[in-house]
């Protein structure tokens, strides 16, 4: 079945897109502008707009019926998540948030290591690079990252975190954030101010810390209690590759996947709080 679809978005993130889906059988994809006319006949559309106009970009198309793809973060704020889960719970359509992390290979090698490790103590997430944006905080940059695998993990959804600006503001350029999962916590560390660019999340168990760090040569690093020092296997294929097939193969198959809001909702929820958390100077505040 070929497929036709829209791309909203044709900056870095979207060019990335395009060329990932035009490496994959019997797909076109047609770029939009942002408030330009919805061309006929889509199968589905990509939203990589910047976070705080994906609500507005990717609501007309949700609306239509039209399978959605929409780039980390679902949304900016909770009420603009809500609208696009209730639009899509009425009218059937399907909503795939870009979660790329949820589909890395080392990652998910990660997922099926951990079962072994015994219970998690905690995780500790770093994001930081020196790539500012203007349309947001840093939260909604790299929190997403954090969360949708602290999510996977867990199998549950944080209760509160409190949050402190590393660089003054409301707005943070960088940030530390602590999300309770139950009595796991989960410590964000977030920057656009670092020239030393990380990504890594390390998972500590009863047994065993797995470290996935995807700036590393060794992207997946298990340190057991013993002292051994090994570095589990995992496929050579593209995150971005592997995410595109999942939602062609959702728009294809007509089927919608309740988790695909869900984990774009608690991700949103979550970073709001955080967000609140940061204007009252570090309280607590619960995620709701």
């Amino acid at each position: 079945m070929s497929l036709r679809l829209g791309l909203v978005g044709h900056g870095r993130w979207g060019r990335n897109l395009e060329r990932t889906l035009l490496t994959l059988p019997d797909v076109t994809v047609t770029v939009i502008a942002r408030g330009g006319s919805r061309p006929p006949g889509l199968d589905g559309v990509l939203v990589a707009t910047q976070s705080a106009t994906h609500a507005e970009t990717a609501l007309p198309y949700i609306e239509a019926g039209i399978s959605t793809f929409i780039e980390k973060p679902m949304a900016t704020t909770v009420f603009d998540a809500r609208r696009i889960e209730a639009i899509a719970r009425r009218t059937g359509s399907l909503v795939f948030v870009g979660h790329i992390f949820l589909y890395h290979p080392a990652f998910l090698a990660a997922l099926q290591l951990l079962p072994a490790m015994g219970d998690v103590r905690y995780l500790y997430c770093e994001g930081m690079n020196a790539q500012p944006r203007a349309d947001s905080s840093v939260l909604w940059d790299w929190l997403p990252h954090d969360l949708s695998m602290a999510l996977a993990i867990l199998k549950r959804e944080p209760e509160s975190v409190t949050a402190w600006s590393l660089s003054g503001g409301d707005t943070p350029a960088a940030a530390v954030s602590k999300f309770q999962f139950g009595n796991i916590p989960v410590v964000c560390t977030t920057s656009w101010e670092s020239l030393y660019p990380r990504r890594r999340t390390t998972v500590a168990c009863q047994t065993a810390t797995l470290v996935f760090d995807d700036k590393s040569e060794q992207r997946l690093t298990l340190y057991d209690r013993d002292g051994s020092i090994t570095y589990p296997t995992f496929s050579d294929e593209l995150p971005l590759t592997l995410e595109m097939k999942e939602f062609l193969n959702a728009v294809r198959s007509g089927k919608t996947d309740p988790a695909q809001l869900e984990t774009g909702m608690a991700v949103v929820r979550a970073i709001a709080a955080a967000e609140e958390s940061i204007r009252r100077n570090g309280q607590a505040v619960l995620v709701q």
